[in-house]
């Protein structure tokens, strides 16, 4: 082999040897450009926010063991939630409170979403569906004295002067007291909505009782208010199985024994009358 020819076969073997450290080289970052990389990766910054610890479902009224602090991504847009910086006894203030709507574990609290008793929506969620919430007027001696809370079940008695258009003879001007709805809730009196966990206070006295009520039972009440005076009188608590609702006294008073149902008989409607429960 001549001379020449082995030179350019050097040349292109030493060519070849610096190409493949050169590809190599462009593939792995230097040493310095690792350190920097590592540098850069920096902790996420974490904040907390009150959760459901367990599924919450609406209505329950919330314990210590159904919230939790959790934390969470400060970069996160955590304006409507309860952050532990600007709240940090939110957990222990919310103990009590209402669910109004349904939580699922790990979900954020929100503001909107527990109620305190007397707030704004609390009412609503108070009454079992179907319900209406209807308030009459009260006093130690219309309401046993005091001793009756929200959450008891009383009777709701109308006491008024008898009449000729009673036509009870003997009786005339004399009063008569009538039990004309039985075994119903009482929401609240005044402004107190759920005595205190686990105790029970020796007496409440209040100007307004708010009782749970059928909407016919509704309509009952409003018109017993405008003919006499009216009593509510406490259950025992063996005694709560029994009926809830109008009397027959009571619904004699709105219609008697029968309430108005509408039937349609092709397409035109018409009022029949079947027996209330």
């Amino acid at each position: 082999m001549s001379p020449v020819r082995l030179i350019i076969l050097l040349v292109a073997a030493g060519a070849a040897v610096a190409a493949v450290f050169f590809v190599r080289s462009m593939q792995q970052p230097a040493p310095a450009e690792a350190a920097a990389v590592v540098v850069e990766q920096k902790p996420i910054a974490l904040k907390q926010v009150l959760v459901a610890k367990v599924d919450v479902p609406l209505g329950k009224y919330v314990t210590p063991d159904d919230l939790t602090w959790l934390d969470w991504p400060e970069q996160a847009d955590t304006a409507a939630f309860i952050v532990h910086e600007d709240a940090p006894a939110a957990l222990e203030e919310y103990v009590g409170a209402v669910a109004v709507s349904r939580l699922t574990a790990g979900e954020p609290i929100t503001k909107n979403k527990l109620k305190h008793a007397g707030g704004k929506g609390f009412m609503s969620v108070m009454l079992t569906p179907g319900m209406q919430a209807v308030s009459i007027e009260i006093n130690s001696t219309s309401a046993a004295a005091g001793f009756i809370q929200p959450g008891d079940h009383v009777d709701l008695m109308l006491t008024r002067k008898v009449s000729k258009d009673d036509g009870e003879a003997g009786m005339i001007g004399s009063a008569s007291s009538r039990r004309i709805l039985a075994n119903v809730r009482v929401l609240a009196i005044d402004g107190v909505y759920e005595p205190a966990k686990g105790e029970r206070a020796a007496t409440l006295v209040g100007s307004r009782a708010t009782l749970e009520l059928e909407p016919y039972d509704a309509e009952l009440v409003y018109a017993a208010q405008e003919a006499g005076d009216l009593q509510i009188t406490l259950r025992s608590i063996d005694d709560l199985r029994g009926h809830s609702g109008a009397t027959a006294v009571g619904r004699s008073m709105r219609g008697g024994d029968q309430q108005p149902v509408q039937i349609y008989r092709y397409g035109k409607p018409s009022v029949a009358r079947v027996p209330a429960e």
